[in-house]
């Protein structure tokens, strides 16, 4: 029966983890979550029926140690998977370009430093209180959700230079994630930076989108039509985690360590 731990499973995509994953009853899902009720009564009306929601936080390591203990008795002592996808995105700084600091400094290192401690540290946290756990599994997969805004290809030509805070968190957990590729290569544990594509996260209703948040989207799919002109829209967190899980199904230890889009390549879109 393997084993899926989704670290930030709440909502958008790593709610989407969870009620994919549970199509297969073979599986045992462990969502974390900060506040773990709601998830659960989500759970319940969504009837998910191997999937187990705890206390977890990203940027608590002590609630990911403890998690981890709980984890071990509903898995018998290990984890195949660890898909860490909890991420800190401001809506404030969101579409500020670098200029746009000017005189905001110190907006713009509060923004940095919240970026910074729940993507890069909290990957950290969560992936060195589950090693034990992977060490005694024989999948080993530790995926991060990154964004190919990580990416300086996509944002030279698509000419996005807004989300600096954001972007910058991503592409730190990248290089995080090679250099546990390389610290854990010995104990065969597969890591990988995974871009989801261009999601509807923002919304919980994709046919009831809010006006403002419709436009920047519109703004933003014109701007990715300049790096895949075929692109129409966001896609579903639906659509996405079926591409990801494909994805993570057949990543090797060759490519271990490695940043790749829902495509399994490097192309964003």
């Amino acid at each position: 029966m393997p084993s899926y731990v989704i670290v930030g499973a709440s909502r958008g995509i790593g709610y989407q983890f969870l009620k994919t994953l549970s199509t297969n009853p073979s599986n045992i899902i462990i969502g974390l979550a900060r506040t773990p009720s709601a998830v659960r009564a989500k759970v319940t009306a969504d009837t998910l029926p191997n999937v187990h929601i705890l206390h977890g936080d990203l940027t608590d390591p002590a609630s990911l140690i403890t998690v981890a203990k709980e984890v071990s008795k509903l898995t018998g002592g290990a984890v195949d998977h660890l898909i860490i996808n909890g991420a800190y995105l401001s809506e404030q700084t969101m579409f500020m370009k670098p200029g746009d600091f000017v005189g905001k400094e110190t907006q713009f290192l509060d923004e940095l430093n919240a970026s910074m401690h729940t993507n890069v540290a909290g990957a950290l946290y969560s992936v060195n209180a589950f090693i034990p756990l992977l060490k005694s599994s024989a999948i080993k997969k530790v995926v991060v959700v990154s964004s190919g805004m990580a990416d300086p290809g996509i944002i030279s030509v698509s000419e996005i230079a807004e989300s600096i805070p954001y972007a910058m968190s991503k592409a730190a957990a990248n290089i995080l994630v090679a250099k546990y590729a390389v610290e854990y290569k010995k104990d065969g544990i597969i890591f990988l930076a995974l871009s989801p594509g261009y999601v509807q996260t923002r919304a919980e209703d994709p046919d009831n989108v809010p006006p403002e948040l419709a436009a920047a989207q519109a703004h933003l799919t014109e701007q990715f039509r300049k790096y895949e002109p075929s692109v129409k829209g966001p896609i579903t967190p639906e659509e996405s985690v079926e591409m990801q899980l494909k994805v993570i199904e057949g990543i090797t230890m060759e490519q271990s360590g490695e940043f790749l889009s829902h495509l399994g390549t490097k192309r964003w879109l």
